[in-house]
């Protein structure tokens, strides 16, 4: 069965040339279908214990391994510009005692899986890259729109994109979206063509120390988010630099509907500000994350389509307050410091606090709980590198998302991961 989903994925991509009347062998008796081929391989098994502090499910003990296979090709029928890439991935569990491999396990959102992961057309020409198919896809660190590559299972979407760069300082992307494949099947999504979800970002350097970014994300179903971005960094020596992030957005009701029964009603806001510094490897940030409260309507400031294991905690606590909205708000302060190092690795600690923006009626408090996080990680040799982490949830009195407390009990992780790519 994966070889016949490989094999297909292979005769859509001939298939689209041979469309679209790229390829005509009236036109040349001898062109290359593909060349330039490039395979390419990651296999990642990866420990996960999680301990839910009085639950009713047993301690979760995952051992899951995540296999990529894929292949970019950097010229079709000898075309300048013309490429593709497809790509499979395989999520096997060797330890399954988690949900939702087995019901009385605490989870860990790692199923057995397989599905092609990548299989997109690209055409480049001058400035301009022209994309269709399924692709990851990544703006600037995740915030709002990301592959979720920490889980086992990436996320990835059907695209109809330009991507673009009118002048020096300047670059565009302009996407449709017309399916969304998330890290668990129960996440993926379709949308009709005159419906596609639709995604703005432009980038403009401004100086070399201050880069400013507007963006629009309509979410069909959910919410439009529009904003803005300032960010850069300033070396003071060879060793020392400081960096700054400043990011507001505001989001309304999603100008059309697909999927949902009914339109959302949706008005709040949010923002970010972070300022790091780094010194011969030793590195400290801290930052403030502010989510709007849902303030009557149906829901406050989200995220859904972001990697959001990378933020508001490794816990992965507030991730359903992030991806839906956090009735009340949320105010975050994450402090975290840090070595990096080329021969003896990355060490790294962080301290959050949560607070709902607003007092929470169901938990007589605005105090939702923290967060001690810890991470090591190491290059091993050019193609295998090794990471290990841990997430201490503390909880208060939690947070209310869709009227529900989410939150209250404590919470422990850890995870040991092995990640070879070739």
């Amino acid at each position: 069965m994966k070889k016949n989903k490989i094999f297909s994925a292979g005769l859509l991509a001939a298939g689209l040339l041979l469309n679209n009347g790229i390829y005509n062998p009236s036109k040349a008796e001898e062109i290359s279908f593909i060349d330039n081929v490039k395979p390419y391989l990651e296999f990642r098994p990866r420990y996960e214990f999680v301990d839910v502090k009085n639950s009713l499910n047993k301690n979760a003990n995952a051992l899951t391994v995540r296999t990529v296979i894929g292949t970019k090709i950097n010229k079709i029928l000898n075309i300048k510009g013309l490429s593709a890439q497809l790509e499979a991935t395989d999520v096997s569990a060797v330890i399954d005692n988690y949900s939702p491999q087995k019901s009385d396990y605490d989870t860990v959102p790692d199923p057995d899986n397989t599905r092609i992961s990548q299989a997109f057309v690209s055409y480049s020409y001058g400035n301009y890259t022209f994309i269709g198919g399924r692709k990851y896809v990544i703006i600037d660190d995740h915030r709002f729109i990301g592959n979720v590559g920490w889980r086992q299972m990436p996320q990835s979407f059907g695209i109809l994109a330009v991507t673009g760069k009118p002048t020096k300082n300047l670059d565009f992307l302009l996407a449709g979206v017309y399916e969304r494949k998330g890290i668990v099947d129960d996440f993926n999504t379709d949308w009709k063509l005159d419906k596609m979800p639709i995604v703005l970002d432009v980038n403009y350097k401004v100086i070399p120390v201050l880069k400013i970014k507007g963006f629009a994300y309509l979410l069909t179903d959910i919410h439009n988010t529009y904003g803005v971005k300032a960010s850069g960094d300033y070396s003071i020596s060879e060793n020392t630099k400081i960096s700054y992030l400043g990011e507001y957005a505001k989001q309304t009701d999603p100008y059309t509907k697909d999927n949902a029964t009914t339109k959302p009603d949706v008005d709040t806001s949010y923002y970010r500000l972070k300022i790091g510094a780094s010194v011969k490897g030793i590195f400290g940030n801290i930052m403030y994350t502010h989510f709007g409260d849902k303030n009557g309507k149906t829901a406050g400031f989200s995220t859904p389509l972001a990697t959001l294991h990378k933020f508001d905690g490794w816990s992965d606590v507030l991730l359903k307050g992030a991806a839906n909205g956090f009735d009340y708000g949320l105010n975050e302060i994450c402090l975290s410091a840090g070595y990096k190092d080329k021969n003896i690795g990355k060490v790294m600690v962080a301290y959050l606090l949560f607070k709902a923006d607003k007092n929470q009626t169901q938990t007589g408090s605005k105090n939702i709980g923290s967060e001690i996080d810890a991470l090591y990680a190491k290059k091993l040799t050019k193609r295998l590198s090794f990471l290990t982490k841990i997430a201490l949830y503390n909880a208060d009195k939690g947070y209310v998302t869709g009227g529900e407390v989410n939150g209250t009990k404590d919470v422990t992780k850890l995870w040991i991961q092995l990640d070879y790519k070739y």
